[in-house]
């Protein structure tokens, strides 16, 4: 009985989390048609493509060339891309410079698609416009298949993995953009080479933080009532812990030049230093880097939302020339993937929180109704015969769920986060309301703690 009673204390202390189910996004494209289960398109950098890398900012610098990794992917949009198939979403990952318009490190738009032959050595004259891939077209090879509109684009991730100057200008489909890198959300008094900027900040005071300064873990949230974060819960300093802590083998045989646990802050000085960024009207600003508050880390801005402050300042050869309000939904996403000085891992060094205000913030950008984050909610512990116990908690039918177990829970790198977490049962299905499962704790060590978790 001694050992029951024990695995029932230590289950209190491990409870997971689960997110109430969403509406379905609807988006109309172009030709009117109403989409809900479109496209989101991911960028991802363009230097790590056997074609686009002769074309990008990182001409003749080919990532697979580089012997200390990652090569040709980058990790972290590796696993946003999983991460939000977990979720049922499509996603269509492509190298940035797909998107682009420009010629890498010029002004002038090019006028057609087809000269890009003068500054990519040939490589392709048929190259497709940047609207097909927005549209539900297929891309540089055709291949077997066909454009098909209800593939067009629902979504658009500007990932920070892309060099500064590989950014491709932002659309105008009325597609909601979440964007990963500084270089992206100022004005045009910092136009990028592919004029990406989307209009958010003005006197941009920007950069990303990783691992090596010291940023910390933890985002300050200043806005708990936005929809993106009704309900997240938060400690004592409204904090929430964005990026885990790492894991014990993470970086135990891989080169210390480039390690495996890396963080990536995007941030946007608005409070310190010279110059401080003055923020868009229409802005809302969710969370700042709680190590240095003067650092917006998260901020999201409503189709319709006025712009900086920069009129007479804009980019002729950007698309939104003349906007002076959001044609769509923007998000100041925190997370920056850096390029080729690193892993590229950020993503994959989130929380599991983390995660969820990721999947959070992109069902908002695509305007899904969010209900507020909520625990998990454990009913009872029961012991059930001589060896077994019965585990029951407050579920969905819309999630599966795991149960996790570890004699030696790791605090610093959470109950979530650490890799001796063993799965105990998996599989479970989620019923709406009360939702449990049986273990055998006949072998079980004296003293053991579990975690339930729902999928994904």
């Amino acid at each position: 009985m001694k050992n029951r009673y024990i695995w029932a204390g230590a289950l209190a202390l491990a409870i997971g989390a689960v997110s109430q189910v969403e509406t379905k996004a609807a988006y109309t494209n172009l030709n009117g048609t109403i989409i809900t289960n479109g496209v989101i398109v991911m960028t991802t950098r363009a230097a790590q493509d056997a074609w686009f890398h002769m074309q990008s900012s990182s001409t003749g610098l080919w990532d697979a060339d580089d012997n200390r990794g990652p090569g040709v992917f980058t990790p972290g949009d590796v696993a946003m891309g999983e991460l939000l198939q977990d979720h049922g979403y499509s996603t269509r990952m492509v190298p940035d410079r797909v998107l682009n318009y420009y010629q890498n490190s010029s002004p002038a738009p090019l006028q057609t698609w087809a000269s890009c032959s003068v500054f990519c050595g040939g490589a392709d004259a048929n190259m497709p416009d940047p609207l097909t891939y927005y549209n539900g077209g297929i891309g540089v090879a055709g291949g077997g298949a066909a454009s098909n509109e209800l593939y067009s684009a629902m979504l658009v991730i500007m990932s920070g993995s892309s060099s500064g100057a590989d950014f491709p200008p932002p659309n105008t489909n009325h597609i909601p953009i979440i964007a990963g890198d500084h270089t992206t959300v100022g004005d045009s008094t910092s136009t990028t080479a592919g004029h990406a900027q989307l209009y958010l900040w003005a006197n941009k005071n920007s950069g990303n933080l990783v691992l090596s300064q010291n940023p910390g873990l933890y985002m300050t949230v200043v806005a708990p009532n936005h929809p993106i974060m009704q309900g997240i819960p938060l400690d004592s300093q409204n904090r929430v812990q964005i990026f885990r802590a790492p894991y014990p083998e993470e970086s135990l045989h891989n080169n210390a030049v480039k390690p495996n646990y890396e963080l990536g802050w995007m941030y946007i000085n608005d409070g310190g230093g010279a110059g401080p960024s003055i923020p868009a009207g229409g802005l809302s600003i969710l969370g700042r880097l709680s190590s240095n508050t003067n650092y917006v880390v998260f901020s999201v801005m409503d189709a319709g939302g006025a712009f900086a402050p920069c009129d007479m300042l804009q980019d002729y050869y950007s698309p939104w020339y003349g906007y002076t309000t959001a044609p769509c939904r923007i998000v100041q996403f925190f997370v920056n993937e850096g390029g080729s000085g690193n892993s590229r891992r950020a993503f994959n060094c989130l929380s599991d929180i983390g995660k969820v205000i990721f999947i959070r913030t992109c069902k908002w950008a695509m305007g899904e109704t969010l209900t507020p984050y909520q625990p998990l909610g454990i009913i009872k512990v029961s012991s059930v015969g001589s060896s077994q116990i019965q585990l029951s908690w407050t579920g969905s039918a819309t999630k599966n769920y795991k149960v996790f177990g570890t004699a030696t829970p790791i605090e610093a790198a959470g109950f979530s986060d650490s890799k001796n977490w063993q799965t105990v049962a998996q599989d479970i299905p989620g019923t709406n309301g009360d939702t449990s499962v049986r273990l055998n704790v006949a072998s079980a060590p004296q003293v053991a703690f579990l975690r339930i978790a729902p999928v994904p």
